[in-house]
């Protein structure tokens, strides 16, 4: 099992927790009622319950009419389903030999000290302790540092 990006998410603020929370929510519903129409469509197919209401309590007319919107949900969600499969395809065809991931380069305690100016025992001694608050000046670079 791969471990959590947080590993600790009880650390995570409770407001973040709740906001994220309730964002996923909505999403979720959105996603659910855009499925709907097919869900509908398919108990209609079925005859749960629709059938009735449908065929015997509407006139010839009415019953071309929902024809009309069966064919009309139908290209609908047809035209929505293609238009994913064929951006899936093609993300697949852009993507399939490309690994975009690489392992990073691991930084040697010398180069961090020639990038931030520093002796290699002063940087050896803020890479060891358990925290520190790093300043830097507008561009970037290091100033200074503060252990606790």
């Amino acid at each position: 099992m791969k471990n959590l990006i947080i590993e600790k998410p009880d650390l995570v603020p409770l407001s973040n927790r709740i906001g994220w929370g309730l964002f996923t929510a909505m999403f979720w519903i959105v996603w659910i009622y855009l499925w709907m129409p097919l869900v509908t469509l398919f108990m209609w197919y079925m005859g749960f319950d629709f059938y009735n209401k449908l065929f015997l309590q509407n006139s010839p007319s009415q019953l071309i009419e929902l024809h009309h919107i069966f064919l009309l949900y139908s290209s609908v969600i047809a035209a929505l389903g293609g238009s994913l499969l064929l951006w899936a395809r093609t993300e697949f065809l852009r993507f399939r030999n490309v690994h975009r991931r690489a392992v990073p380069k691991v930084v040697e305690i010398a180069e961090l000290a020639t990038y931030a100016q520093l002796e290699v025992a002063t940087m050896t001694e803020l890479n060891n302790t358990r925290r520190m608050v790093a300043r830097h000046d507008e561009h970037g670079n290091f100033l200074m540092a503060e252990i606790d």
